[in-house]
Formats: C-alpha cells, structure tokens, sequence
C-alpha cells in the first residue's frame, strides 16, 4: 500500500474511532515529524536561558518550560483530533488562560490553581505591555506580578507556532531545506529577544551561541537528506565513519566556538540592550516640587495628622524626596532628562530594594505607616529603604505604580498616597562617621544634575563663609556654622516678628543675602546650602521630610504638617552621603525700623458646598421562592458535543465580551451623566473630563494634581512622542475655552457647552483613529477613574457657585 493510501486510510480511522482514533492519529505522524518537534523544543529552551540577566536566576523557568508545554500540547492535541486552524488557536488560548494563572501568578489564584479575575487580568497585561515594562524595571525582575506572563507567552507562542506548521504545513511539497528552516524563525526571535531584554552582562553568550547555530544547521543537514528524492544505499561501515565524523566535528565547533566566546566577548559597555535605550516611563518633573509646598505644611496643614508612623526611633527622620536640580526658580527631582549617577533614576521593584551605590549602612528595622491626612505622590518613607510591603489601599494597587530611586531612597506612587494606605518599610540607618574622621576624606567624584541661574551674591557668600578652611567637611560645616549663626528663624506666620517670603527661586536667595535681618526658614536655608556647596564643587542634595519628636516608649508617632523640615547632603567618598542642618533655631529676629508691621491673613477656609441630597431609601425585599419546580417529562437532551463546542468557542467569546460590554455600558453612562446634567458650565467641564478619561484609556499618563492648560500640555507631548493625531494647535486653546467657561463667571449658553463637546470628540477621535486597531481594543477594556484630587476639584463650587450662593444670602 502507497504511503498516501496508509495516511488515507489512517485518517479515517482517526475521524471514526475516537479515542482510539487518536491513537492512530499519532502512529501517523511520521518519525521525522517528531524529530522536528524536538529539535524545535530544545532550541527554544536554548533561546530561553538566555532570560535569566532580567529576571534572576532561573527563577522564570517554570513559567518559560509551562508555556511550552501548554502550547505545544495545545497545536498537537487539536491536530490529532483534525480541528481546524481557528478553533485551533481558541483552544490555545482557553489552555493559556487556565493554565496561565497557576504558572505564572499562583499568589493571585483561587487555592493556588484556579484562575481569578486578577489573575487573568494579568495575563493580558503580562503579554501586551510587559515587554515594555521589562527594559525599564531593576533588574532581577520582580515586579509587577504579571511580569512573569512574558517568558510564558513567549514560550506559548512560540511552540504553537511551530509545531502547528511542523504538522500542518511543513510535511507538504516541495519539501526543500529551506521550507524547513521557516521553523528556525521564532526559536531564533526568542534568542533575540533575551538579548534585547536582557542586560549588559551576556548570559553563557558563546556556548549558547554554538549550540544553537549547531544544533540548526547539523537539523537542517539531515532535513535535506531526508527529502531528497533518491535514496543512495551506503556501507555500515562508511556510515558510522560519517556519523563518527560529523559528530567529532560538531563537538569542536562548540568547543571551540564556547572558549572563543568567552575569551574574544567584546566588553560589557559595546552591548546593545533596549533598558539601556529605553527611557524610564516616570518623569518627577511632571509633579510639582515637593519643597515648594513647604509653607502649605506650616501654615495651613500645621495641625493635621499627617500619618502615623509604628518604630520610629528617637532622632530618626521621616524622609519625603532628595532633590538635586535647581533651575532659578525651584529645586526639584532630576528628571530623565538631566538625571546622572549621582542623582540615580526611579524603577518599579518588587519588595526588595537594592542597597544604593554609595551607602555605608548600620542598624535596621521596620517602619509601619498609616496614611491619615497626607496626600500626596512622594511615599514617606526612612533612609536607607531595603523592603516595601503595601498592607492596605484603596483605587489602584500601588505595588503596580511606584517608582523607586535606590540612589536617593526616593519613592513615588504615580496613582498617589492617600488616607487609608498602609505599608512597611525596611530600612537600614546610615553610619556617619565624626568630622575627624572625615577631615581627609574627599567628596565623591559624583556627576550632578546642573543648577542654573543661581545669583552672585550665593557664590560670593560661598566664598566669604568658607573661609581659608582645607578640608571639605571643616568649609562645608562652616558654612552651616555662618548660616545658623547671621540668620533667624521664620515661617512667616503672624505670629513671628517678622514677615518671611516663601520660596526658593534666585529672589528669594538674593534677598536672604541682601536684606537684613536674615530670616527664612528650612526651605530657604537648605536650598542657599545647597547652592553654596555646588558652586564650590561639591556634590549635594536637598531632602526634604519630618523630624517629629519621638519620646522613650512611644510605639506609634502620629506626623503632623509642622513636623516638616528640610536638611542637605553631601556625598563623601566611601562614607556615603553626610547630612548637614543649616537651619538656625533662633526666632528673635529684630524688626526694621523703617517697615512698618504687616499683618499677613490666615488663608481662608473654603466650605464645602452644601448637599441637598436625601438618603437613599431603603429597597423593599424581594420575596423568592425557593422550590424549584420538577418537570414531570424530560425535554430536549443537548449533547454531550455541544457542551464541549459551546465551551471552547463561548468561554473566550464570553471572556471578552462580558468585560467589554460592562465597561462600554460604565462608558456610556459617564458620558451621559456628564453631557446632560447640570448648568451647561459644568458641561462644559464635563466635556474635558470625558477628554481626559479617554486618553488615560488611551494608554497616556494624564497628571492628576496639575490644571487642564498643563494636562493638555502633557497630552500634547505623549500624542507627539506616539505619533497620535491631534488638532492643529493641540488641547491648550481647547483648555482654556473650557477654564474660561468654568471660572470667567460669564454665564455660558448650550451652544457654547455643545460646541466644547464637540471639540474635545473631534479631538479624541482623531486621536483614536491614528492609534491603531489593537490600542483601540485595549483601550475599549480600559475605563479610567478620576483621581482624588480630581474628584475633590470638581467638587468645589467655582467662582460662579460662590456669586450664586451669595446672592441668594442677600
């Protein structure tokens, strides 16, 4: 019987017999068959091993070695019983989903096997955006949960891929060595993504090399042998001096290939990898300076609790941000931009954090924070951070939205802390060694983020106060030594002598040098260190946090706004970074003679408007009945075949229209809500919020402490980064038709309100156009909440609400 009669007839018995049949089935696949498939299974392990620089040591293998297995069990499964290729790739991705969850995430499972809705969640998250995430996160990588779905759809797809064509299509004429090489493809991609995603440090880079491009070629070799049309008949003999031969060959090409890549690999610094490429997603620049809003803490927000801090030791500060850029009008956090080796970068960890690169550390322990009234993106948190865990929060999980910079010790949470967050926080104390011992110790060789517009009388003051000290810690602590001892103390509250601007802008240095007497507080003292220390060339920052005062057997320390403080750092070579205190503690500043007292308001406390909503009424109970009737006949009998088709066509089909279809409805009532509701000034702010939201689903980071004119600025720049359409002079005069709509006080008619509407659609379909199918499916599973300052802007009554309310009181 001729070869195509015996698959006939295999064939046939395969679609008639079941179980069985499936035992025929694989009788039919051919000796060789399989032989490609292990062929393309080792390659893809070899491609595999080179993840391990990103996420650690082989701590990624049981997911890589479940994606394999899931995929190839899936295209080999669905070939024997001759299902077609779509349902072929549903089935795929039902054995993704289920098995995914356990492989790659069993903390987020139901009794660590079944899926939950995080869990598949991440699974779609892990296979979209974690190669994005990846070359921006520390490595090894750890977070964020789903990162792990990368080598378990990588090594999903590939094996479903290939061994779909090694059975469907590569046993098809004609059978060349070049059809046969197709399958070398995606082995050969997932060589090259490890290289990419991975470090500068190559990974067994020459014996892998070797291995892979001998085991190809050697397969191929025996490819073409196996298809060639004439069978040549050879000596026992010869063949084993041919197989002896070969094999000795192969043998030295890895032999010598492996040594040679390790003794002729190029350096480190030459290899191309994309997280040295790629700039971090997170920009600081993009949040207001945190010591601008120094004053907000000792004037109006004095008396809040902050937070509540479990630990604390006597002396120990509560750390806010470092700050080490300054352009003439605020110090802020570099941002990638401007950032250097001395200012270091944020990354998403997971619960570890390395040690910084410049650290001399000492004792450690655990700090337990209750967030109350603190409300901000900055995490309070200790010198030096090891550990973070978060316990508690509400919104958005922050394990998935800080950025941490282990050079500073700096945290940020980018969906925000506010009330009701809870973590814990390892820290380690630095050792600080006395003046002594530092008086031959040098500054570190630390590039710095530049400072700019810095005025003249800083550095001539920098000079003066230095004196003819040597060594940098006796100049540097002069200088803290003249500062403490010319200036005086002031927040400028009514009560203290003397009025004190605000500010750390190049004026208000200026007048801290110029005018007498010197007053000023923390936030001026600091930023004059800081500038007086660069100008002399030594690498500095400004951190600014709490000093709360910790009595002996307090347990828990409750933070209030006028624990606030702000120090400077140095960084000495081999001792890390040593803190100086230029603040003076004396308040008795004298008055001027020719200024007359000034009486500076407390600032007003807006009310909240008042709510003329009544309480929901109670829901009257729905009586229902627990019998259940029996039918006394049987009914219609669906079966058995249909359950299986229903679940692996409307499982997948159900687990992306169900969610679809109940966001599209939240979509939908969000925008009618804002549409038709309210004066037509509140739809019109209406209008840009509906904006805002669907370019946050968009995928942009849409700032959410920041005005419309500046969110439109940043939407503008994301949309041209991303290559997204817009109009032709972007948001901003969008924005401000809306500002003007909301606080002119002019009162707006529907066909202002519409025609905003109607700007901010053409807007963001012009945008949703130029994205692109996928993002727009993406983005249709996205439905973006408001931020709690958001929230709280939208409702407090504009200037118009005030006029009203006023009117109505006369």
């Amino acid at each position: 019987m001729s070869a195509t009669a015996t698959t006939t007839a295999t064939t046939t018995a395969t679609g008639r017999g079941g179980i069985g049949g499936i035992g025929g089935a694989l009788a039919a696949v051919s000796r060789n068959t399989w032989i490609d498939l292990a062929v393309v299974s080792v390659l893809s392990l070899v491609a595999i091993v080179g993840f391990e620089p990103a996420f650690g040591p082989y701590n990624y293998l049981l997911a890589a070695f479940g994606g394999l297995i899931v995929g190839t069990v899936a295209a080999l499964g669905c070939y024997l019983l001759r299902i077609s290729v779509l349902p072929t790739v549903l089935v795929a991705l039902l054995l993704y989903f289920v098995f995914g969850s356990p492989l790659t995430m069993p903390a987020h499972t139901i009794a660590g096997v079944l899926p939950s809705g995080m869990s598949l969640a991440g699974l779609v998250q892990g296979a979209v955006f974690g190669w994005s995430d990846i070359v921006t996160l520390q490595t090894p990588v750890q977070a964020p949960a789903y990162i792990a779905v990368v080598p378990y759809f990588a090594t999903w797809l590939v094996s479903l891929l290939c061994v779909s064509l090694a059975l469907r299509w590569l046993p098809r004429k004609p059978r060349t060595p070049l059809r046969a090489s197709v399958l070398l493809i995606a082995p050969a991609a997932l060589y090259l993504a490890g290289i990419l995603l991975g470090t500068s440090e190559a990974y067994l880079a020459g014996v892998r090399g070797v291995a892979f491009a001998s085991i190809a070629l050697v397969w191929l070799g025996w490819r073409r042998k196996q298809q060639g049309a004439v069978a040549i008949t050879v000596d026992g003999a010869v063949r084993r001096r041919k197989l002896i031969g070969v094999a000795v060959v192969v043998l030295g090409a890895v032999v010598v290939g492996g040594a040679g890549g390790i003794i002729l690999a190029p350096p480190a610094s030459s290899r191309f990898v994309l997280r040295q490429e790629v700039t971090p997603p997170f920009d600081p620049l993009n949040y207001p300076s945190p010591l601008s809003g120094f004053r907000n803490f000792t004037k109006a927000g004095a008396k809040t609790d902050l937070f509540q801090v479990t630990g604390l030791s006597e002396g120990q500060k509560i750390q806010m941000a470092a700050l080490d850029s300054y352009d003439g009008q605020v110090w802020s956090v570099a941002g990638p931009e401007t950032q250097t080796k001395g200012s270091g970068g944020f990354e998403l960890l997971g619960r570890d954090i390395p040690r910084p690169p410049l650290s001399k550390v000492g004792a450690a322990s655990d700090l337990s924070f209750t967030i109350r009234g603190y409300d901000d993106v900055w995490l309070p948190t200790s010198e030096y951070p090891s550990t973070l865990d978060f316990t508690a929060f509400t919104g958005v999980d922050p394990t998935t939205t800080v950025r941490i910079n282990t050079t500073t010790g700096t945290a940020a949470v980018t969906s925000g802390v506010s009330k009701g967050m809870k973590y814990t926080v390892g820290v380690t104390e630095p050792v600080i060694p006395n003046d002594k011992k530092l008086a031959d110790v040098p500054v570190a060789r630390l590039q710095m983020p530049p400072v700019s517009n810095v005025p003249d009388v800083v550095s001539a003051k920098a000079e003066e106060y230095a004196g003819s000290a040597k060594s940098a810690i006796q100049q540097l602590r002069n200088i803290e030594r003249s500062l403490k001892t010319v200036g005086y103390l002031s927040h400028g509250l009514a009560s203290d002598p003397v009025p004190s601007r605000a500010g750390e802008g190049a004026d208000r240095m200026a007048e801290l040098f110029s005018k007498e007497p010197m007053v000023g507080d923390q936030e001026q003292y600091a930023s004059a260190f800081a500038l007086m220390a660069r100008h002399l060339g030594y690498p500095v920052r400004v951190v600014m946090g709490f000093a709360p005062k910790v009595k002996k057997g307090d347990t828990v320390v409750t933070v209030k706004g006028s624990d606030v403080t702000a120090w400077d750092e140095v960084a000495f070579e081999g001792v890390g970074w040593v803190p100086f205190y230029p603040t003076p503690t004396k308040t008795d500043a004298p008055k001027e003679q020719t200024t007359k007292p000034k009486l500076e308001p407390q600032p007003q406390v807006r009310q909240p408007p008042r709510s003329n909503q009544k309480q929901d009424e109670l829901l009257t109970p729905v009586k229902i009945s627990d019998k259940n009737p029996k039918d006394k006949k049987k009914g219609f009998e669906v079966p058995v075949w249909a359950y299986w088709v229903a679940g692996v066509v409307g499982i997948p089909l159900a687990a992306y229209f169900i969610p679809f279809l109940i966001i599209a409805g939240l979509k939908r009532a969000r925008r009618r809500r804002r549409l038709r509701t309210g004066a037509p000034h509140l739809r019109a702010a209406g209008a840009w919020d509906e904006l805002a939201d669907e370019y946050g689903e968009l995928g942009m980071e849409i700032p959410g402490r920041s005005t419309r004119i500046q969110t439109a600025l940043s939407i503008d720049a994301q949309a041209a980064e991303q290559g997204l359409a817009l109009p032709e002079n972007g948001l901003q005069p969008l924005a401000a038709h809306v500002d003007a709509a909301v606080f002119s006080g002019v009162e707006v008619d529907e066909q202002t309100a519409n025609e905003l509407w109607q700007q901010a659609d053409a807007a963001t379909a012009a945008s949703r156009t130029s994205a692109g199918w996928l993002r727009r499916r993406i983005a249709s599973f996205r439905f973006r909440r408001r931020s709690r300052h958001e929230r709280k802007r939208a409702q407090r009554p504009g200037r118009r609400a005030r006029a009203e309310a006023a009117a109505s009181a006369l």
